[in-house]
Parts: structure tokens; C-alpha cells; sequence
């Protein structure tokens, strides 16, 4: 293969760029170049790719009569196949652009963070500044409930991951993505629904002031443009400001990955933080500014005032918010689908669609976050059907049954599909796909249960 082909000759391949995006297609799937790579280390017979990559029959059969055709394998013997020179020179390629492209995203981070430190570390002692009440991240799936919960703590306020999602109606809401189980399930949701989880955590004692930037930091993975890393150099000092006048932590959207996380302080140019790491038994190290995981926005959110809520009434609009969330009667993604029809969806997805086209670490993640919203929309509600005492407690402890029985289910459905990391593909046989569906139909029926006793309490209550 030549090393490098003159300009003249490019200008002359790409004026019929036809047959250029035909040979690209040719390999453009995840399994296909698998399957390519399994065959540069040398031939394989059928069962053995079959093995490697884990593909069906079917799907590897379709897959192989595919690259057969387009010329980048041949077929050496009856069932054993092999790379063809052409084959073997697109992965070349392929893996030198992706290799140089990486090592260009490495070079420009490395570059961005000598901008960022120059002369903060030639014998200067780095400025650094942490909250007088540092804030712990709780445990839990949902990182929201987590980092808010454990802001407030700090701040004075006596409430859990409980009252979090409770109070904000987060964990009564199940909202999946259409067609595929993406991770992004549980925070998929746009500002108008963000407005109302904030506006129901208020009730706990804090207002809280939003920040949001729009778009994904940084829009193209692991690279941050010189107009990103000034918009996330302008947040870093509006945090700074908050640490050192007001004394607060700041929760934050994509501190370790898409997920929401603490700022108890910084130092030099970099946050220090609070995030489900800990929980993990991973070290909190201080995170360099513009080195954020923020999919689809950058949200932070600033406590500023305390409130005193009504007790009664507070309790009241947390049952209405609960409800609202449950029906999914707030603003969803036009792609996703919220409520007890989201079970439906994602139900019909691990039976329908192909094992190698499912996502396991979505699947696994979200069954995750929900298994644990029924637990705490249980332990909600029968918190507030122990604080009242008439009718509505009798209905309230009914709906905190039917989440109990959900949740259980829940674990069951997380049980088949333990969680596994980005990357780390665990098996989606359709067996085991076809009981998860099951388990997710079940508790639909549970759900809407849930939604007719919330309602009937709210009924009680308003005679009251």
C-alpha cells in the first residue's frame, strides 16, 4: 500500500465519489469490523467468528455474503474465510486515521491543559478553596437524587435520596428511548420537566438557581474547541465565585461521565469534587475545568435562598407532582416515551429487535435506575401516608404496595441483565429478553395501580 497518494491522484478519485462511499459502507458496522478484525489475527471458519463475535446465524450469514461481495473477504474453503488484500488494506487505513485522530484529541488536550496551568505550578503554590461543609455524593442510580441530596445535607436540610425523588416527582417518571434501550433514559428530559423536578426539590428548603449551556460539551468527544473550553472556563469562574462568597457546593451535569455530580471546591483550574467514584471505591481527583462528560447540555445548579414550605400543602403538591410524573403528563423528548407506556416500548424492543442491534449496558443501566425508583416512590409514599392520618394514608400505603411489588420485580428484571459498564457487552439471549419483557408488563399493570390509589388519596386529601 502506498504510504501516501498525491494530491492530483485524490482530486481524481474523489470528482466519482460513488465508488469511495460504496467501499466505506462496505464495512461501516460495528459487527463488520470485527469480523475484519478477527480475520487479520488469520482464517476462521464459521462457528468460530460466530463465537467471537457473538452474532446469530442468521445476522453473521448476512453479514459475511455482504463483505464476500463488496470484496474485502473471500471464502477460502467450505465454511473457513479469509481477509482479501483489499480487506486488509481498508483496516489499514481505517486504523491509521483513527490512530492519528486519536493522538491528535490527546495532543490538543495536553496543549489545553498547559494553556490552562502555565504558571500556576512553576514553584506557585496552586489557589485553592473548599466549602466550609463539604457535601457527599449518596449513593444511588439516579445521580441526580444523589448529588441534590447530598448538596442539601450540607446545607443544613435533614433528607435522603428519598425525599429527593419524591419531593421532585424524578423517581415516579419512566421515560425510555424509541426503537433502542439507550442509557440516556433516566435524564433524557427536556427543560420544562427539569423545571418542575427543581421547583418540587424547593420544597425541601432551598430555591436553586439554574445554569444551562445548551448543547453537549464538548459536541465532538474528548475534543473541546477554543469557543467550548471559554464557555467552560466562564462556568468555572462562576463556581469559583460561589465557593468563595458564598460558601456553597454546586452540583454539575458530566464531571467523571454523563452524570450528575458535586463541586465542593477548586484548586487551581480544576474542580474538586464529589461523585459516584467514591462510591466505587475510586479516588476523587480534582477535575481539570474543561475536561467535562456533559451529553446533550451542561446543567449546574446554585442554592440561594432558604424557604419555609407549609407542611400540609407541601405534602399535597407532592402527591400532584407524583401523579403528573407517573402519567408522564410533563414534557417528553419527541424520540422517547414516558409513564406506564415507556414499559411497553422498551418491552417490545427485547423482543423484537435483533440480539446484536440491542444495547445491554442501556438495558442494564436503566433497569437499574428504575428498579430503584419504585423502591424510593415506595418509601415516599409511605413517609407521607405515616404523616397523615385520614383517609388518603389508607390509599397512599396502597399505591407505596403496588412500587414495592414493581421494585421487586424490578430486581428480578436486573437480575437477568446485571449491570455492565460502556463496553463491557453482556448476553441479551432472546430468552432471556422474552422474560424481561414480561417483567416489564407486569409492571406497567402495577404502575397504573399506583397512579388510581395516588389519585383516590388526592381525592381524600382535598376533602380534608
Amino acid at each position: 500500500m502506498e504510504k501516501e497518494i498525491d494530491e492530483k491522484k485524490l482530486q481524481g478519485i474523489f470528482e466519482s465519489p460513488a465508488g469511495v462511499a460504496e467501499l466505506l459502507r462496505s464495512a461501516a458496522h460495528p459487527a463488520r469490523i470485527r469480523i475484519l478484525g478477527l480475520l487479520l489475527q488469520g482464517k476462521r471458519n464459521f462457528s468460530q467468528i460466530m463465537q467471537h463475535t457473538r452474532l446469530s446465524k442468521t445476522a453473521l450469514a448476512n453479514h459475511m455474503s455482504h463483505l464476500i461481495r463488496k470484496g474485502l473477504v473471500t471464502r477460502v474453503t467450505r465454511g473457513e474465510y479469509d481477509l482479501t488484500v483489499d480487506g486488509k488494506e481498508l483496516l489499514n487505513a481505517a486504523a491509521s486515521v483513527y490512530m492519528n485522530s486519536s493522538r491528535r484529541a490527546d495532543e490538543q488536550r495536553e496543549q489545553l491543559h498547559r494553556l490552562y496551568t502555565e504558571g500556576l505550578i512553576e514553584g506557585k503554590k496552586l489557589d485553592r478553596k473548599v466549602v466550609s461543609k463539604k457535601a457527599e455524593y449518596l449513593p444511588c442510580w439516579l445521580s441526580y437524587t444523589g448529588a441534590i441530596g447530598g448538596a442539601l445535607k450540607a446545607l443544613g436540610v435533614d433528607c435522603d435520596i428519598v425525599d429527593v425523588g419524591g419531593r421532585s416527582g424524578y423517581s415516579f417518571l419512566i421515560n425510555v428511548s424509541k426503537g433502542r434501550t439507550c442509557p440516556s433514559g433516566p435524564t433524557a428530559l427536556p427543560e420544562g420537566t427539569w423545571k418542575q423536578i427543581h421547583k418540587g426539590v424547593e420544597a425541601l428548603g432551598w430555591t436553586m438557581e439554574a445554569y444551562v449551556y445548551p448543547s453537549s460539551f464538548p459536541a465532538v468527544e474528548g475534543k473541546p474547541t477554543p469557543k467550548e473550553v471559554e464557555v467552560a472556563k466562564n462556568l468555572f469562574e462562576k463556581i469559583k465565585k460561589e465557593i468563595e462568597e458564598r460558601d456553597r457546593p454546586v452540583v454539575l451535569w458530566g464531571l467523571v461521565a454523563p452524570e450528575y455530580g458535586i463541586v465542593n471546591g477548586y484548586e487551581g483550574n480544576s474542580y474538586i469534587v464529589s461523585t459516584f467514584r467514591s462510591i466505587i471505591k475510586q479516588p476523587e481527583t480534582p477535575i481539570i475545568f474543561y475536561d467535562l462528560k456533559a451529553a446533550g447540555c451542561i446543567d449546574a445548579f446554585f442554592f440561594r435562598d432558604k424557604v419555609k414550605a407549609d407542611a400540609l400543602k407541601a405534602d399535597r403538591e407532592a402527591l400532584k407532582n407524583a401523579i403528573r410524573f407517573a402519567e408522564a403528563k410533563v414534557p417528553i423528548l419527541r424520540n422517547y416515551v414516558g409513564g406506564p407506556d415507556a414499559l411497553d416500548e422498551w418491552a417490545d424492543v427485547l423482543e423484537k429487535l435483533l440480539e446484536e442491534e440491542q444495547d445491554y449496558f442501556g438495558n442494564s443501566y436503566v433497569g437499574a435506575c428504575v428498579a430503584e425508583g419504585r423502591a424510593l416512590s415506595a418509601k415516599f409514599l409511605e413517609r407521607l401516608a405515616n404523616k397523615h392520618s385520614g383517609k388518603q394514608s389508607k390509599h397512599l400505603r396502597e399505591a407505596a404496595a403496588c412500587y414495592e411489588k414493581g421494585g421487586g420485580l424490578m430486581e428480578e428484571f436486573t437480575k437477568i441483565f446485571p449491570f455492565h459498564g460502556p463496553g463491557q457487552q453482556g448476553k441479551m439471549k432472546l430468552a432471556d429478553r422474552k422474560k424481561g419483557a414480561g417483567i416489564l408488563r407486569k409492571v406497567k399493570v402495577l404502575e397504573q395501580e399506583a397512579v388510581q390509589h395516588m389519585k383516590k388519596a388526592l381525592v381524600e386529601w382535598r376533602t380534608l
